[in-house]
């Protein structure tokens, strides 16, 4: 039976807090779930504001934001104002799963957001923003070549003038996401550029959908790229004093619309020696990003099942502000006891659905050694 699954994930999501080895029991709430989540998506570079609005009716009394779970706490970057979370500077580490839930005399109802903070993700109003920066420097640079054009003295080979912001030569991208490659550069009389991919020409017509050339900018950008963009990216500058040349790899995620996957196996039954330590393991594939809990099955009242069918779990282990997912696919447990066995389930979702595997833990009395 899937829907206690889906009761657990929501609540996990919302209410749990961070976990503890070995907490008190809780018992899943019993709300309901659509089958499917609708997340919507937000790409940010680092350093760059990120704002979220969550969903109002007209009887909304009280507003929660939560991140993978945890409360949300207001500090010199975040900022809580009614229906809008606003992130200043972001960073990486504020990627995640951020919930808005709005209650009212009409129940409640959650917004989610899938957060994701990388230098990696480009997106046409960056560079729309980076083009006007560079316009002004770029047209100094044309006014002093011009100027220097009138005297042969001041003749220059072809150089990069922001080598800094191109030390990064792999990008890795989403699928259907705008990629723009840049190699800002200068010489007198100022060079001309080319681009090649895999080290031959590379023309509009080689590509569906084409590209875009900004000369005056030093500039490739390719929109909804698919995994047949995945290439070597090369531009070539050259005047008649010189040529340089700097390449970029392009990969292409495709993105799977599929529930996480878990492996075959995992996690595995184990039996153990009282007062030992066991471990589980859950290797989880998912895109877009999992969200990982660890639960134990547990007795209440003499009974594994709520009156609804619903098993009792008790909450173990799930993502915190510092939790990666590798330390997530572990579950520890220290100094076993025999209350400690039992059925372990490891639970993963994402925006596409849940998936969760099982195993049981024997717990076994101490062997005495016969003298």
């Amino acid at each position: 039976m899937i829907s206690w699954i889906h009761c657990v994930y929501w609540a996990v999501l919302v209410s749990v807090s961070l976990s503890v080895a070995r907490p008190a029991l809780t018992l899943p709430e019993q709300v309901s779930l659509k089958q499917k989540i609708e997340v919507k998506p937000y790409s940010a570079h680092p350093g760059s504001p990120l704002e979220l609005q969550c969903r109002l009716r007209d009887d909304v009394q009280s507003i929660d934001w939560t991140k993978d779970g945890v409360q949300l706490p207001t500090n010199n970057r975040t900022r809580i104002t009614a229906e809008y979370l606003q992130i200043s500077e972001s960073v990486r580490e504020d990627s995640g799963l951020y919930t808005c839930v709005t209650n009212g005399p009409s129940g409640s109802e959650t917004s989610y957001f899938s957060v994701n903070v990388s230098d990696s993700l480009f997106t046409m109003e960056d560079d729309d923003e980076d083009d006007e920066d560079e316009e002004e420097e770029e047209g100094d640079d044309e006014d002093k070549a011009d100027e220097s054009d009138l005297d042969e003295q001041h003749a220059r080979s072809p150089y990069w003038a922001q080598q800094e912001k191109m030390e990064k030569k792999l990008h890795a991208v989403p699928a259907m996401k705008t990629v723009k490659f840049r190699c800002a550069a200068g010489g007198n009389p100022t060079p001309t550029l080319r681009w090649l991919k895999n080290g031959k020409d590379f023309k509009p017509d080689h590509r569906i959908g084409g590209y875009k050339v900004r000369s005056q900018h030093w500039s490739l950008i390719m929109e909804g790229v698919v995994p047949s963009d995945k290439a070597n990216y090369t531009c070539v500058v050259e005047n008649k004093y010189g040529t340089i040349n700097h390449t970029y790899q392009l990969d292409v995620v495709e993105r799977s619309p599929h529930r996480p996957i878990l492996q075959a196996g995992l996690p595995a039954n184990r039996s153990v020696v009282v007062g030992t330590d066991v471990e589980f393991e859950c290797k989880v594939y998912s895109d877009p990003q999992p969200h990982i809990q660890w639960l134990k099955h547990v007795d209440v009242n003499g009974s594994r099942v709520g009156p609804d069918g619903s098993p009792y779990v008790q909450v173990l282990k799930t993502a915190g502000v510092n939790t990666t997912d590798k330390e997530m696919e572990i579950l520890y447990l220290r100094n076993v006891t025999f209350e400690d066995a039992g059925e372990y389930t490891c639970l993963a979702g994402n925006s596409i659905g849940i998936s969760h595997h099982s195993a049981w833990l024997t717990v076994l009395p101490e062997r005495k050694t016969s003298r």
